[in-house]
């Protein structure tokens, strides 16, 4: 799919809005997440994407052990893949492969996007923060160095 360089708040409120998969990366090994827990703010006047994950994820591991991170907006062709990310740990399992996602490399982090996805942000962690009592998840903020969208999204606007 081709994406075309974007401003980071250019689709904000579709990717806030949608289901994503946060890919993330450790000692080699690539994993994909589903998530729903995100925001697209600023922080010291930085674009910002802040996530949300919990200890006991596979992927908080891979957070700090390498600190990037690409969230990406599925396309209606690998809607199935929240489902498969959601259901399995990248522990045991290769959901990318399960799901049948193709990974591109990142133009400014070693972590790669989902070719695939309608949006991805390229994202290193410059701050963390504990949640508080209602859940228990870390928040991980992460400047977004790189959007990107699929030129079919961009003709659409």
């Amino acid at each position: 799919m081709k994406k075309i360089q974007i401003d980071p708040y250019q689709f904000a409120e579709k990717t806030i809005s949608t289901s994503s998969l946060l890919v993330s990366k450790g000692k080699g090994k690539v994993n994909v997440m589903a998530l729903d827990w995100k925001s697209i703010g600023e922080l010291w006047m930085l674009p910002v994407c802040t996530i949300a994950v919990a200890p006991s994820r596979f992927t908080f591991s891979l957070l700090e052990e390498t600190p990037e991170f690409t969230l990406n907006v599925p396309s209606p062709e690998i809607s199935s893949a929240i489902s498969i990310a959601g259901s399995y740990s990248g522990r045991d399992t290769d959901k990318i492969a399960k799901a049948g996602l193709t990974l591109t490399p990142s133009q400014h982090i070693s972590v790669p996007m989902i070719e695939e996805a309608l949006i991805s942000y390229e994202c290193k962690i410059i701050h963390t923060a504990e949640s508080g009592n209602m859940a228990h998840h870390r928040l991980f903020f992460g400047e977004i160095l790189a959007a990107y969208a699929a030129e079919s999204l961009l003709n659409e606007e």
